[in-house]
């Protein structure tokens, strides 16, 4: 096969870029060396023959933190991908056979060589091989920067590789191998072998100062102060080199009591290396610390301090201050947190006086609808001349989520695809309110809003303003309310409401109206309150304090509550992006933005009609050229490196901090401000230093705010340097959970079933990924609004740990309730239907390990009562409530027996989560208590461990399989004691020699408690 048979071609900013040849050595795998990247937006085909062109799509439009993986297809649009921040290298692979494509962000290794080195001059050609090549010479990453000097690239990962050069087709240097060391890896290092009575220390290249045996007490990652008596350390060694490793530790010079503790190990795979890492409680506070650690090995120890050492040496003398160590603060409420993700448009709809009276598509592509509170949107902005939807209605509740509204019909027959993703359903503040009780019953402390923001999508992950509530969740008809809510006339992120600004036209006025940036005349810029991106003279609208009166109410009753921070890019109807539409290149707000092109822009001029200037900056919108997020012109990019827009960002920060008083309360209980956010694709900001400083403001409101970042893979570089995020919504938890409770292929890779001690050996892992604190912190969760439900999961097993899978009914997603899923879906291998195991209890089952391991555990709204459903806009269905009668459901699975069913709450999960979030939350040992394994059955599929903390116990026992067994047994710290099964409420007596022997059913488990007398 010609090797230049497959090219890539790469649009950037909806324009052509470039278009290069693939390279590949053995026709499996071809790839292009991307370097010194340009940031931007980037969509790519991939042409073969200079004739046939795939397009690179993929289902969900998750940030490109590292590495990005998509697909090829023939038929569909290639879609945009974000998150090129400028000056990196990419590796571009594609593997024709899988249609499979990944961008992989890394840095390569560049060298120059002179010629003349080698007593050459005129050479017609200089290539290179080495291992990457399989020594292979080639030219692909040579190039000539001079008469004598070329430059070469390669792209090996971290390790020692050995290459030549092959000038003319003689091969130099004569003789050894150049070598080249890159990063650390265990493969540095010589080999370890456990019980030789060595340690390896020294890289194989002896100049090298790189050591295989590193603790750094200034990093995070190696010394971390939890709490003024809890520290975690962590030592490294070659992998499989250390039989054993103690840390030995003195609290003071008076009293030389020596403490020594075991440490437990952690191996990291991917980089070749052993970590023995563990919490210390060291009693009491300390404000200094004097250790070193104990290295065992074939009877032979050695001690390091900062060095190795074959006698016991000075120790480390480390003070635990702020002034002196880095310290990472996470606040203990998100350790104790019960999370609650709810979205709410589809949560509960409290007041149907404000629900949308359009959509997405805005009220342009919509004819009136009289039904509605169509006045409050200016008339001229309605439909005038194709009627392309119609009148425009919400979604009934309990409909089958399969019925479409009159607008969808008329819309779905000009495209092939489903309209639900831009339904409205009309769930609202009022109704989060009013369900409360509901969620202080099921024991929730603390809830995530999916964006909360004016705009008119239903999700908001656009937004029109960042400073206000969205009416449609608020009001639409102002009525003159305060809701008890006090403002502080000296709170200079906003010191005045909508009812000092308008005063008696404060009633019957709309607010949508007055949201809406005036585009010409004296108030340009300025919307009906005539606010600009100063803070003082903003303003809390009716549906601000309707906000606030929720957040007081929620804090009341002791529930925490984060915004969802989508700072990236607003919509295209944010007001200064429209502003930038009316003034093109003149406008104040043009830099907040990346416009490429104003070429064809028309500027809006006072002499037009109000009608006139909107008709302009809506036909400007495809004049402009700009970056826009994944793709979606509807999602224009901000630049963060603007410092207007940071001033901007940072102040509607500290607004919804500080709440109407502009304070934070010494009670959090009595505050009128959030707690803190949750990030929307951090990782695709181009200015990473952004979030650096925006830490700074959110701590500053509060220092016992909260940051979760919305990162799909391993976020330790965002994590451990105590500078950015404080933990992540723990996508790779969900990952290994999945693997292991709902996988069930002996093969490997994604759908690989994996057993009881690779179960263990992951978590081990990714434990050592963060910080403790952050670990505590980290969002667990069942699934969200960019994924499938956990529920459906389990019937959808083929699939395996694949999060962006299953978006699209048509590709065989399974989406019947699954308790009457069967295996002639093609993503189910269980005849679920007919099985006495069911799919709740593999629900129940996870959820017994979510409520006890580490982290706090968070529910997507409705996992508790058994909703189901694909990824968006599937999971997104309205709420099961109790007191609603739904329609039954026709199965909308591809393959399907046109089955139809009952939509209702589970009423048996709904007590059954009630019961487990309440044995978390009266345990705090399952908060704060140790991790430690004891039983690792793989041919049985049984696992136990127990989460220890002082003298508290809790000892959680999981049989994962399909069999009932008898004579469970493990070994225990509790000879003779008993423990209570918080589930059954029945004892278990452990045995004199400390063993625990106990019965369990198929998919069912224990949480043991030590009884303490």
């Amino acid at each position: 096969m010609n090797l230049l048979d497959y090219k890539i071609i790469i649009y950037r900013n909806n324009k052509f870029y470039k278009e290069e040849n693939f390279t590949s050595f053995d026709g499996v795998r071809y790839f292009y060396k991307w370097s010194d990247v340009e940031s931007g937006s980037y969509y790519f085909e991939i042409s073969y023959q200079d004739e046939i062109i795939k397009s690179v799509t993929y289902n969900h439009t998750s940030p490109f933190a590292t590495v990005f993986e998509a697909r090829v297809e023939l038929t569909g649009r290639p879609k945009a991908i974000t998150g090129f921040q400028a000056g990196i290298d990419i590796l571009v692979e594609y593997y024709p056979e899988r249609e499979k494509f990944i961008l992989s962000k890394t840095k390569f290794f560049r060298t120059k060589v002179d010629i003349k080195k080698y007593g050459l001059k005129d050479v017609e050609k200089v290539e290179v091989a080495s291992e990457e090549t399989g020594w292979r010479p080639i030219s692909e990453p040579v190039k000539k920067l001079s008469d004598t000097i070329y430059e070469i690239t390669m792209i090996p990962g971290n390790g020692v590789y050995e290459y030549k050069y092959v000038i003319d087709g003689k091969w130099y240097p004569e003789g050894e191998n150049l070598k080249l060391i890159l990063g650390e890896r265990g493969e540095l290092f010589p080999k370890g072998y456990m019980g030789d009575g060595k340690f390896v220390y020294d890289t194989k290249e002896k100049e090298s100062d790189l050591k295989a045996i590193v603790h750094d007490y200034k990093s995070l990652k190696y010394f971390n102060k939890i709490s003024d008596r809890d520290y975690e350390f962590k030592i490294r060694t070659q992998i499989e080199d250390v039989e054993r490793a103690y840390i030995s530790i003195v609290l003071s010079e008076e009293d030389s009591y020596e403490m020594i503790y075991e440490l437990e190990r952690f191996s990291d795979k991917t980089n070749s290396f052993d970590y023995f890492q563990r919490i210390v409680d060291c009693g009491r506070k300390v404000d200094k610390i004097m250790y070193y650690f104990i290295l065992e090995d074939g009877g032979k120890k050695v001690y390091f301090n900062g060095k190795l050492h074959e006698e016991k040496p000075e120790r480390m003398v480390i003070k635990t201050t702020r002034e002196d160590i880095q310290i990472f603060d996470v606040p203990d409420w998100s350790k104790e947190a019960i999370w609650y993700n709810l979205f709410p448009d589809r949560f509960y709809n409290g007041n149907h006086y404000n629900d949308a009276i359009f959509n997405e598509f805005g009220p342009e592509e919509f004819s009136i609808n009289e039904l509605h509170e169509n006045k409050f949107i200016e008339k001229y902005k309605w439909e005038k001349l194709n009627n392309v939807y119609g009148k425009f209605d919400r979604n009934r509740w309990t409909s089958d989520f399969s019925d479409r509204t009159d607008w969808e019909k008329a819309g779905e027959k000009k495209v092939d695809y489903s309209l639900k993703y831009a339904r409205m359903y009309g769930g609202d503040i009022q109704g989060i309110k009013e369900k409360i009780p509901y969620l202080k019953e099921l024991g929730i402390n603390a809830i995530w809003l999916n964006p909360v923001f004016f705009s008119y999508q239903n999700h908001k992950y656009g937004a029109n303003d960042f400073r206000h509530i969205s009416p449609d969740f608020g009001t639409i008809r102002t009525s003159g309310e305060k809701y008890d809510v006090k403002v502080n006339k000296s709170n200079k992120y906003n010191n005045k409401t909508y009812i000092d600004v308008l005063g008696k036209q404060a009633i019957n006025n709309s607010e949508l109206k007055l949201l809406e940036v005036n585009l010409k005349g004296e108030n340009k810029g300025k919307n009906g309150y005539g606010e600009t991106e100063d803070p003082e003279t903003w303003v809390w609208t009716e549906s601000d304090l309707i906000m606030v009166d929720l957040i007081k109410e929620l804090h009341k009753n002791g529930i925490r509550v984060i915004f969802d921070g989508v700072f990236n890019h607003s919509s295209d109807r944010h007001w200064t992006f429209n502003m930038v539409l009316a003034d093109g290149e003149t406008s104040q707000y043009k830099d907040w933005y990346k416009i490429k092109d104003f070429t064809n822009h028309i500027p809006v001029t006072d002499d037009l009609s109000d009608e006139e200037a909107y008709d302009l900056i809506m036909k400007n919108k495809k004049r402009l050229i700009y970056n826009a997020w994944g793709g979606f012109n509807s999602l224009p990019e901000f630049n963060t490196f603007n410092e207007q827009y940071k001033d901007y960002i940072f102040n509607i920060t500290r607004k919804w901090m500080y709440g109407p008083d502009g304070k934070e309360s010494k009670n959090w209980m009595e505050d009128d401000g959030i707690d803190g956010w949750r990030l929307d694709v951090p990782n695709c900001l181009e200015n990473q230093n952004f979030w650096n400083e925006w830490r700074q403001v959110v701590k500053g409101c509060k220092q016992e705010a909260y940051i979760t970042a919305e990162l799909w893979g391993n976020a330790s570089n965002d994590i451990n340097y105590g500078n950015k995020f404080d933990t992540v919504m723990n996508y790779e938890w969900l990952k290994t959970v999945i693997g292991y409770f709902i996988n069930h292929s002996r093969e490997g890779g994604e759908r690989y079933k994996l057993k009881a001690t690779d179960f263990f050996n992951e978590l081990r892992e990714k434990r050592s990924w963060y910080p403790y604190q952050s670990l505590q912190a980290s969002q667990n969760l069942n699934g969200s609004h960019d994924t499938d439900r956990l529920y459906s999961r389990i019937v959808n097993d083929i699939l395996g740990r694949n999060l962006e899978e299953g978006k699209q009914l048509e590709k065989g997603y399974n989406s019947i309730r699954p308790d009457l899923a069967s295996n002639y879906h093609p993503n189910t291998s269980i005849d679920w239907i007919n099985s006495k195991i069911k799919p709740k209890d593999v629900l129940k089952l996870i959820s017994i390990f979510q409520m006890t391991y580490i982290g706090a555990p968070m529910l997507y709204y409705g996992d508790e009562v058994g909703m189901w459903g694909a990824t968006d806009p599937y999971c997104r269905k309205p709420m099961l409530w109790k007191e609603f009668m739904y329609d039954e459901e026709k199965n909308p699975s591809f393959l399907n027996k046109e089955e139809r069913y009952e939509q209702k709450v589970d009423e048996d999960l709904l007590f059954w989560y009630k019961k487990l979030i309440k044995i978390r939350r009266k345990n705090r040992v399952l908060v704060y208590g140790k991790f430690k394994e004891l039983l690792a059955d793989d041919q049985r599929d049984i696992i136990a461990y127990e989460r220890k903390n002082e003298d508290r116990s809790i000892i959680t026992v999981i049989n994962n399989s399909f069999n009932d067994y008898k004579d469970i047994e493990f070994l225990t710290d509790y000879p003779g004691e008993r423990f209570l099964d918080l589930i059954s409420e029945k004892f278990v007596k452990v045995s004199m020699n400390g063993k625990i022997n106990i019965s369990l059913k198929a998919k069912q488990g224990v949480i043991l408690k030590r009884w303490n007398y």
